[in-house]
């Protein structure tokens, strides 16, 4: 939902803070444990009704998430770990901020918009979840609709504008829908890939036994 030309030129934009990161000696794992920090802030100040704060923090804990990927691979500390603990403390840092969003609103009792969360919370996850089982099968799995990137620009950007108004309520309906979407749309995309994979095994299969027959 966000122009790829728009994305690679936002990470075209970071590359030079992250040369100057590993210029410094800033390890990525440092950065990643920032953005963590600064997504518990704006899980906090959703919960105490600072939904414009809360966005502004959103918006910077997701440059941060960019920034430690870019800073491993100039400074060649990209590893496997490395990527399996970037990706866990980017769900923590993502439920903390839907965490703080539903804290609010039972406080401010909206029971519509406790489960938009929850279906927002559960459709982020599976949207992670399945593209890391896809890469499991060595499949890999980066479409959809409302990946992390849209999450963090239609939230961020969301609060920071609207507030706690009715036109920040739709933008989470809109995240809450679209990224059990995306879910879908990924397991049906694998299911596809699969079965080309599988008619090419098997035609590749009936190939040798013909030759073998010759």
């Amino acid at each position: 939902m966000l122009p790829q030309k728009l994305k690679e030129w936002f990470r075209n934009l970071l590359k030079p803070i992250g040369t100057l990161c590993t210029r410094l000696g800033i390890h990525p794992h440092v950065l990643t444990i920032t953005g963590l920090v600064i997504s518990c802030s704006a899980g906090f100040t959703f919960g105490l009704g600072f939904f414009r704060w809360a966005g502004l923090f959103v918006i910077i804990s997701g440059i941060f998430d960019m920034l430690d990927g870019h800073t491993a691979r100039i400074s060649g500390k990209k590893s496997s770990f490395g990527a399996l603990f970037d990706s866990t403390i980017d769900r923590y840092a993502e439920l903390v901020v839907f965490i703080g969003l539903a804290i609010y609103y039972m406080n401010h009792p909206h029971p519509a918009l406790i489960i938009i969360i929850l279906l927002a919370i559960s459709g982020s996850m599976m949207v992670s979840y399945v593209k890391a089982r896809a890469e499991g099968l060595n499949m890999e799995c980066t479409i959809g609709l409302m990946q992390r990137p849209e999450r963090i620009v239609y939230l961020g950007f969301g609060a920071m504008i609207f507030g706690n108004t009715i036109l920040f309520q739709i933008i989470l309906g809109v995240i809450a829908v679209f990224t059990n979407v995306t879910a879908v749309q990924r397991v049906y995309y694998i299911y596809v890939r699969n079965r080309k994979q599988c008619k090419a095994t098997e035609k590749e299969n009936c190939e040798t036994k013909e030759e073998e027959c010759l």
